[in-house]
């Protein structure tokens, strides 16, 4: 088969994925997006997302990104013309003991430092006042009334459908064997229907990267983890607007418009042999909805309708690679989000079509991937190998 030409080849059509492809389309260059699947289907990350829109929690290195999305989000469903089902009615993360109010002035007090101005420290009255339905045991809070969730699925299938307005071809369904490499260059992409080049290749394939990479022997210190969703049956609407969450406990939760409560917060699951599939456990559904019950009571006058768990690439150290690859000319890597690239991928794709474009993008300097460099074999073995019980909360 013929070889086919672009500017940019982006594998991957996830929510990261597109939106690069997007960008880069807004640009005018010639881009292809490669992905064995469709955007925003199980059991991709963009699929099993909880949706957080939110700064809350964010690594320093990742709050220029943070800042720059929480603002984009604001229009894009007018810029995408998509309903991203984006709703924008706050983050509350509670205290329920004077020992976790310490910590969470202590957290609120990192936020601001790092720029996020609108994070503030409130009492457990105004707590009740944002949550009436909260249990009697809440001390203080972490509030920012700007962040807010979306339905990612949407928004990675509104991403595609816009990029592809604005020029982008999508090869869905076809399966990426390999990279090209020309000496120390990556000059193209290997799949099941031939050979695709380009001047640049974007590996944003998530929890699937590390096999593409490893195809040119490149050895990327991420591990898939696996994230359990719990989907209630209908409540009465308006219990609960803001997502919540709380200082010692693993929940990210909201209510949807439908009057579901969605349940999160890096409940595991596990992977099947074959990274295509999952499995539930039942102690991290029970331990999940107990927590939620706990902290909401209205929630366990439901019961769990819809239960599913998405593969995400987790990070070494938990912070995502983005940006060119040292000794790999043309080749960008956007991997390793770590239950948490959603709400920041509309900055992400604007930094990486830039960067791609010869722009400065000081705002990924902490997020290089150059940092892989320092890592031994034996430290990425520890943790590839290392024991899941429970991952960092998304979304």
């Amino acid at each position: 088969m013929a070889t086919e030409t672009y500017d940019v080849i982006v594998i991957g059509s996830g929510v990261t994925g597109g939106s690069i492809a997007y960008h880069v389309a807004r640009q005018g260059r010639r881009v292809l997006v490669i992905d064995r699947s469709a955007p925003g289907v199980e059991p991709s990350a963009s699929w099993a997302s909880a949706g957080g829109v939110r700064r809350q929690g964010r690594d320093k290195a990742e709050a220029p990104l943070a800042v720059e999305a929480i603002e984009r989000w604001r229009t894009l469903e007018e810029e995408l013309g998509a309903d991203l089902h984006y709703r924008r009615d706050g983050n509350l993360k509670v205290a329920e003991s004077d020992d976790e109010a310490e910590t969470i002035t202590e957290f609120v007090r990192h936020q601001q430092a790092m720029g996020f101005d609108e994070v503030r420290l409130i009492d457990r009255n105004e707590a009740y006042e944002i949550v009436p339905g909260l249990n009697d045991r809440v001390t203080a809070g972490s509030y920012a009334a700007s962040d807010g969730h979306a339905n990612p699925p949407a928004t990675a299938r509104a991403f595609a459908a816009a990029a592809e307005r604005n020029g982008a071809t999508y090869r869905n369904g076809i399966e990426v064997t390999g990279l090209v490499a020309d000496g120390s260059r990556i000059t193209g992409v290997r799949t099941s229907e031939g050979t695709f080049s380009g001047d640049a290749v974007v590996l944003a394939a998530g929890a699937w990267s590390d096999d593409i990479a490893s195809t040119v022997g490149l050895r990327l210190p991420i591990r898939t983890g696996v994230y359990q969703m719990l989907l209630s049956t209908s409540a009465p609407s308006g219990l609960l607007k803001p997502v919540i969450g709380g200082v010692g406990r693993r929940l990210s939760l909201k209510q949807l418009p439908t009057g579901q409560f969605f349940l999160g917060g890096g409940w595991p699951g596990d992977c099947a042999e074959d990274r295509r599939s999952f499995m539930m456990r039942d102690e991290s559904e029970s331990g999940n909805w107990r927590e939620a019950v706990e902290l909401l009571p209205a929630v366990g006058e439901q019961r769990v309708e819809r239960k599913w768990c998405g593969l995400e690439a987790e990070s070494i150290d938990g912070v995502p690679f983005i940006g060119a690859m040292p000794g790999y000319e043309g080749l960008t890597i956007a991997v390793g989000f770590s239950g948490h690239g959603f709400a920041i991928s509309p900055a992400v794709g604007r930094a990486v079509a830039d960067q791609l474009a010869g722009k400065d993008t000081p705002e990924l300097d902490g997020l290089r991937p150059d940092r892989i460099l320092s890592l031994s074999d034996a430290a990425i073995d520890e943790f590839v190998n290392e024991q899941v019980s429970a991952l960092p909360a998304p979304g």
